[in-house]
C-alpha cells in the first residue's frame, strides 16, 4: 500500500506484516549463509593456528566428542615454533632453520615478480598497442601454452636448467618463471581498456613507444600490475614440485618443501607442520591486506570498457 504525504510530496510506503516478515527472513537467511561461508573458510585456519600453539599429543586428542578444546588448547606452548626456528634442542638436532627457508622463498618470490612484471608488461604492451602481422595468431599461441601441463614440460625444463649450470641455485628457481602467458594475456586485456587517445596525445608531444609505455601506460595500469604481482607472488611462494626437483642443498630450499619435510615415512610432525603453515601464510596475508584496494580495483576494472 502506498500513500503520498501532501506536505512533503514524498511517497510514504507502508508495508504489511507479511512483507516485513518476508524481508526479515531474507536478511536473516542471507546473513546465515555468510556465517556458514565464514565458518567453512575460517575454521580450518583457526584449527591450524591454534594447533601450532598446543602440545603435539593434544592436537587430535579432543576431536571427538566436539568441545571447545577441539579448537582451544588446554596447554599453550611455543615449542613447535622454537623447533622450527632451530632454537630448541630438537630444532638444533634436526637442523630446522625455518627463517632461512622463509628468506629463500621471499628472495625468489620478489625476484621473480620484479623481473616478470618487467618482461610481461612489455609483452602485454606489445600485444595490446602495436600493430603487426599475425598478432592475434601469436597471442593465441602464447595463451595456448597455458594449456600444456607443467608435468609435460618439467623434464626438458630440468635438462635446460642443468645444461645452463643453474641447477641447485637461486637462478634455477627464478629464470624459468620470468615469462608468464597468463600475466601477459591479463595485462594485455587491462592495457586495451586504456583510451588510445592518450597514446596519440603523447605521440603529438614527441613521445616514443618507450615513453608512451613509461609515462602513459604504466601510471594507468597500476591496479592491473599490482593485481598480477599479487597473483604471481602467491604462485611462486607456494611452489613445491619445481624446488623439490631442482634444489638439492637444504640451505637453498624453499618454504613449502621445508614444511613437507616434516612428514617422514614413519611419522608426521603435526605441530611443526601447523607452525610452518601458519608462518608461510603470514606474508601472503599481510601483502594482500596491504594491497587489497588495488587488487579489488584491478579485478573490477579488467574487462570493462573505458
Amino acid at each position: 500500500m502506498e500513500t503520498v504525504n501532501t506536505n512533503t510530496g514524498v511517497d510514504v510506503r507502508k508495508r504489511s506484516p507479511n512483507q516485513i516478515l518476508k524481508k526479515l527472513g531474507l536478511v536473516l537467511g542471507e546473513n546465515f549463509l555468510y556465517l556458514i561461508l565464514v565458518v567453512v573458510f575460517v575454521a580450518p585456519l583457526a584449527w591450524m593456528v591454534l594447533g601450532s600453539l598446543r602440545e603435539e599429543k593434544e592436537i587430535f586428542a579432543n576431536l571427538y566428542p566436539f568441545t571447545i578444546h577441539t579448537f582451544w588448547p588446554i596447554t599453550w606452548t611455543l615449542d613447535t615454533y622454537l623447533d622450527m626456528f632451530g632454537i630448541s634442542e630438537i630444532g638444533i638436532m634436526y637442523g630446522l632453520h625455518f627463517h632461512r627457508f622463509m628468506a629463500n622463498s621471499l628472495i625468489v618470490s620478489v625476484a621473480v615478480v620484479s623481473c616478470s612484471l618487467v618482461f610481461n608488461t612489455m609483452g602485454a604492451y606489445f600485444f595490446a598497442r602495436l600493430d603487426f602481422p599475425f598478432k592475434n595468431f601469436l597471442l593465441i599461441f602464447v595463451v595456448a601454452t597455458m594449456l600444456i601441463p607443467f608435468q609435460a614440460t618439467i623434464v626438458p625444463l630440468y635438462i635446460v636448467v642443468s645444461k645452463l649450470g643453474m641447477r641447485d641455485s637461486f637462478w634455477g628457481l627464478i629464470v624459468p618463471w620470468f615469462a608468464s602467458p597468463f600475466v601477459i594475456f591479463a595485462l594485455a586485456q587491462f592495457i586495451k581498456e586504456i583510451p588510445k587517445e592518450l597514446d596519440e596525445a603523447a605521440t603529438i608531444d614527441g613521445a616514443s613507444l618507450w615513453g608512451i609505455l613509461w609515462h602513459v601506460i604504466l601510471p594507468n595500469a597500476i591496479p592491473g600490475i599490482i593485481t598480477m604481482a599479487l597473483l604471481e607472488f602467491q604462485f611462486i611462494w607456494n611452489l613445491f614440485y619445481w624446488p623439490l626437483i631442482v634444489i638439492n642443498s637444504s640451505d637453498l630450499q624453499m618454504i613449502q618443501v621445508a614444511i613437507a619435510n616434516q612428514t617422514t615415512q614413519t611419522q608426521i610432525f603435526w605441530g611443526r607442520t601447523f607452525a610452518g603453515s601458519t608462518l608461510a601464510s603470514l606474508p601472503v596475508i599481510i601483502i594482500f591486506l596491504a594491497l587489497q584496494k588495488w587488487y579489488i580495483q584491478g579485478v573490477a576494472t579488467t574487462g570493462l570498457k573505458g
